[in-house]
């Protein structure tokens, strides 16, 4: 039967103690060498440590001072200012924008936009306010035109309305949902799909695929094969019966 070695006693704890300041890797070789009959683990003696309540020295490279107030960093491209002690930074865009309207109720979530896409200039006339709820809508239309805000302001607009039909649309049940494209028009979309399958080349791309399944199905399955035939057959009789 293996016996217990007992290797901690007062001894190497009052070593550890007084040695307590060292990086534990430092300790750890220098107590191998006053210690060689121990044979402990590097692993054994940092647990032994922290048993024992002796912690790791912490090293600081550096100290970071806290920014001023109203001091500003860039941070995924776009301009942040810090506005409250002891940290709190917000985008620039949207802090000149509550500036200069103060009356507004901002409880609404809402972006920030650029109106001639260059998101450093913070002119107040520059800097709009847009609902998240139509970020979706303006960016399909063509988000912030560079160089031209008035198409901006346009945009804006124009997303604003598409959401407002939409919202109506929803309560009169003629609005269809799409986890990638949002909200639309059930029947415009099945208008859109009519008009998209009605083109000569999708036509021409369907008949060709119909032909190859056909195909396939004859030599993989030959009694499905017969049944699809003989039922087209039946539907063409009852055409040319009901004519």
């Amino acid at each position: 039967m293996k016996h217990f070695r007992k290797i901690w006693d007062k001894e190497k704890h009052d070593w550890i103690h007084a040695h307590k300041d060292m990086n534990r890797q430092d300790a750890y070789e220098l107590f191998c060498k006053a210690f060689p009959e121990a044979d402990v683990t590097k692993t054994a003696f940092f647990n032994e440590r922290s048993r024992i309540g002796v912690k790791q020295r912490q090293t600081h490279h550096f100290s970071r001072k806290p920014k001023e107030l109203y001091a500003e960093q860039i941070k995924k491209g776009y301009v942040r200012i810090k506005i409250a002690q002891p940290s709190v930074w917000i985008s620039k865009a949207k802090w000149v924008y509550m500036e200069t309207h103060p009356w507004e109720d901002f409880s609404e979530r809402s972006n920030y936009v650029f109106l001639d896409g260059n998101n450093r200039n913070f002119s107040p006339e520059n800097v709009e306010r847009v609902p998240l709820k139509i970020m979706g809508v303006f960016n399909l239309i063509g988000g912030c035109e560079y160089g031209n805000p008035e198409v901006t302001k346009l945009r804006i607009l124009q997303a604003k309305l598409k959401v407002a039909q939409l919202d109506v649309g929803e309560k009169l049940n003629l609005i269809g949902r799409n986890g990638n494209s949002g909200r639309f028009f059930i029947e415009e979309h099945r208008a859109k799909g009519r008009a998209y399958a009605a083109r000569p080349e999708v036509k021409e791309r369907q008949a060709k695929n119909a032909r190859e399944r056909m195909r396939r199905l004859k030599v993989e399955n030959s009694a499905k094969y017969r049944a699809i035939l003989d039922y087209n057959n039946e539907q063409r009789k009852l055409k040319r019966g009901n004519k």
